[in-house]
């Protein structure tokens, strides 16, 4: 599949991201040295912005420096992989449709528990904001703009977590809206965007509203069933 990589501003980020890039592609193999001054001239940018870019792929869990052997590229298995960054270079790499389902199993196992507890403890706040992003869609939806549906859903999905009271799946928000930008930028949404999208959402919102646990647990658990069906029909018809 041909994926269009969101390259970021700025001359450190576009090294972060490049080298991200060749590590998820295997470009540069686990425990392979990285040079900061074959990184340098390579991409034209000078060691201090080399460096600084590595200490950021250090944080990802991606590369480790010690003494001696210098800078060399970690296995996956040492990865940060609920990073933003981390998934997006994934769902960019050779290995982008297991990282998708990978994704999408992880939705299914914490969206529906968040969308009970903020059942359990209903808040009229909360449930206009979900509300609100709703309405965004539904707008969104009419005109047929995917990016915009996207935003919304992203912060409809950021709501939903953080409403859950629980601080760890609150974190988790950054790796659910990396799944959803990804699957905008695999070209999985529909052609044409439909209301049934936002019903399913506002079934959960009604839920919530309602104080009712079971059924924003079932709404929800429903909604990523069903998402998770359009996107393994979508994949029958790619191309790899």
């Amino acid at each position: 599949m041909s994926v269009e990589p969101a390259v970021p501003r700025g001359l450190h980020g576009q090294v972060v991201h490049t080298i991200g890039l060749s590590i998820v592609s295997g470009d540069l193999a686990a425990g392979e040295q990285i040079v900061p001054e074959e990184i340098g001239a390579r991409y034209g940018v000078s060691r201090p912005v080399v460096r600084e870019a590595l200490r950021v792929l250090e944080s990802k869990g991606m590369v480790a420096a010690r003494p001696k052997t210098g800078t060399r590229v970690l296995p996956v298995e040492r990865w940060n992989l609920l990073d933003h960054d981390v998934i997006l270079w994934r769902v960019q790499g050779p290995g982008w449709e297991s990282q998708l389902r990978d994704l999408l199993d992880l939705r299914a196992a914490v969206e529906p528990m968040a969308a009970r507890r903020c059942a359990e403890s209903s808040d009229d706040t909360r449930a206009k904001g979900l509300a609100d992003r709703c309405d965004e869609m539904e707008q969104a939806v009419r005109s047929n703009d995917s990016e915009a549906f996207t935003r919304a859903d992203i912060e409809f999905h950021t709501l939903l977590l953080a409403g859950a009271g629980n601080r760890v799946l609150a974190q988790i928000s950054g790796a659910i809206e990396a799944a959803l930008k990804a699957r905008e930028s695999l070209h999985l949404m529909p052609d044409h965007l439909g209301h049934e999208a936002v019903s399913s959402h506002r079934l959960i919102v009604d839920a919530i509203a309602g104080a009712d646990p079971d059924r924003a647990e079932a709404a929800a658990r429903a909604l990523i069933q069903v998402a998770g069906a359009e996107i393994t029909e979508r994949l029958t018809h790619i191309a790899i």
